[in-house]
């Protein structure tokens, strides 16, 4: 409630208590009778004096009451209708905007839940420069989402036509992580059908769901509880190589980063092999994995694996190796 709105009732409520206590002391007249009498005054309704004619200084007193009162109510009518309209008109053309950038948005990452969970990934997806659409039926959430400069929709993931209005056939990435797995099999299920190529990477809030989301078509799947105790035990373990993966992935001002590209149609390396680009020594980055689009993963490949359309390069490298790296696979920096 704006601070105008709320003083103008904080003076029309005092006008009436003490409009009250003014008729109860110079007419002498009951509490209940004193307050119709500073009600009726205010309104200008037109009933008659209670307890008979007034005396002088309760035709005063009267007086008083209705230029106070009447002051005070059409102000804080004028405020309340002039906050109420500018609230609904406010809201619908806010509405009419944030549908309109979301329609103009393509290859965009919808974010089904903005719960810790969901806004923790989006505080990471944010470092990455990604645009997000975010899905949640919590108006609070919606505007915490807002604030942080993500587009977002109020309502129910697990709506086709939500899922619709947040883009995802035109989405690159579904994330659905709200709290509830039956939720997220249901939203999985949905995006799947409305785009078929997505990326689903789905939450699991218990582990024995994560079968039944990559059986509904989720990519990949995360249970955050099992990723928290295995972060632990490797920690525990091996803290050097947990701190080392940390630096990389997650600090922005380590040296080192990962990046993953992808090998286009056009691309010069497709029928060369490793030996034979020497991406090794040309870029100064070095290649950890190559993964096929069948979803297997080799790890230190071989100095003979060809490459092919579709597969996929997990790079590790300073900002320049990887500049030029991109470069040499054929992908835009």
């Amino acid at each position: 409630m704006p601070g105008n709105l709320r003083a103008g009732l904080v003076v029309l409520v005092a006008t009436l208590v003490i409009g009250t206590a003014g008729f109860v002391g110079i007419e002498d007249l009951a509490l209940l009778d004193a307050f119709y009498m500073t009600v009726i005054t205010i309104t200008t309704v037109g009933f008659g004096e209670i307890g008979g004619t007034l005396s002088t200084a309760g035709r005063m007193w009267t007086i008083l009451v209705i230029v106070a009162g009447m002051g005070a109510a059409l102000y804080t009518a004028f405020v309340g209708l002039e906050y109420f309209a500018e609230n609904a008109i406010g809201g619908k053309r806010h509405q009419r905007r944030m549908k309109k950038n979301i329609e103009e948005l393509s290859g965009h990452i919808v974010l089904c839940g903005f719960g810790r969970v969901g806004e923790t990934a989006f505080e990471s997806l944010l470092r990455e420069d990604a645009a997000v659409v975010v899905i949640d039926n919590d108006p609070a959430k919606i505007d915490l989402a807002l604030a942080t400069g993500a587009y977002a929709l109020e309502g129910d993931a697990t709506s086709d036509e939500k899922l619709l209005a947040a883009g995802v056939e035109r989405a690159k990435v579904l994330i659905p992580a709200v709290a509830s797995d039956s939720d997220n099999l249901v939203i999985t299920l949905s995006a799947r059908a409305l785009n078929p190529s997505i990326l689903i990477v789905a939450r699991a809030v218990n582990a024995e769901t994560v079968k039944k989301l990559y059986l509904a078509g989720a990519d990949r799947v995360v249970a955050p509880q099992v990723v928290g105790g295995e972060r632990i035990a490797t920690l525990a373990l091996k803290p050097n190589l947990a701190e080392f993966i940390d630096f990389v992935i997650r600090e922005r001002t380590v040296e080192f980063q990962v990046e993953e590209l992808s090998v286009e149609p056009d691309s010069a390396i497709i029928g060369k092999s490793l030996r034979d680009r020497d991406l090794r020594r040309q870029s100064g980055a070095l290649v950890l994995a190559i993964g096929d689009p069948a979803g297997t993963v080799s790890l230190n490949p071989s100095p003979d694996h060809v490459f092919a359309n579709g597969q996929i390069l997990i790079g590790i490298g300073t900002e320049p190796q990887l500049t030029t790296l991109r470069r040499l696979v054929g992908v835009e920096s």
